[in-house]
């Protein structure tokens, strides 16, 4: 049972991701915080601000592709310079690629627009939920799950990967990726791109793809999962 689980700590963030999403939908607070950021100008004035498209969303993405790359070719120069195990890399990297495929192939399949979209903020479409997508407005943007948060999110894999071979960097490993998955996440919040509640819910794919992928590659004795 206890393998069927999250870690204690990403139980709790799983545990408390769901409830807030609930009290999100109860009280309506993706609108409540929407409007906060756009009724002051009506409009998304960070829309096409540099800090939030070329930083934060731009570069940023590049920069972490970039790590991931250099991951990769360290990872093959040390394995023939020093014949390290490779498995726990090669899962560590294809956890850190489907956790953000997962959330992309979502957006594909759902039926949601983004905030800039709708026309109480300035866009075209009436609000519709994800269950009540009416065929006429299709196709839709495709902005649920938040797929740039995910890129952070997605890192939640070295925080499974340090829990195994390096658990003193752990925690640091945890709050470098909920810090990186909510900066991206609220830059897009900010430019009209996404809902609160699009990030939160790319967090808790995020965190059950990952479980999956990390109970059944070190279920074996010999990595003590």
């Amino acid at each position: 049972m206890k393998k069927l689980l999250p870690p204690f700590p990403l139980l709790v963030i799983l545990v408390l991701s769901i409830i807030s999403l609930i009290v999100i939908h109860i009280f309506n607070l993706d609108f409540y915080f929407a409007d906060l950021i756009y009724n002051k100008h009506s409009q998304w004035i960070y829309k096409e601000a540099w800090i939030t498209t070329q930083l934060l969303h731009r570069y940023a993405k590049y920069a972490l592709i970039l790590c991931y790359l250099i991951f990769v070719i360290w990872t093959f120069i040390s394995y023939f310079k020093h014949r390290i195990d490779l498995y726990p890399r090669i899962v560590l990297m294809i956890a850190l690629l489907v956790g953000t495929m997962t959330v992309s192939a979502l957006k594909h399949i759902l039926n949601v627009d983004c905030p800039w979209d709708l026309i109480q903020y300035g866009g075209t479409k009436p609000f519709m939920s994800i269950w009540a997508y009416k065929s006429e407005f299709l196709p839709s943007s495709g902005c649920f799950p938040a797929a740039h948060a995910s890129a952070g999110f997605t890192l939640i894999s070295t925080y499974y990967y340090m829990r195994l071979f390096k658990p003193e960097y752990k925690n640091i490993a945890l709050a470098v990726t909920l810090f990186i998955g909510f900066g991206f996440g609220l830059a897009q919040q900010f430019r009209g791109a996404h809902f609160i509640s699009h990030d939160i819910t790319s967090l808790i794919v995020c965190i059950i793809v990952n479980h999956i992928i990390f109970s059944l590659a070190f279920r074996h004795k010999k990595y003590r999962y």
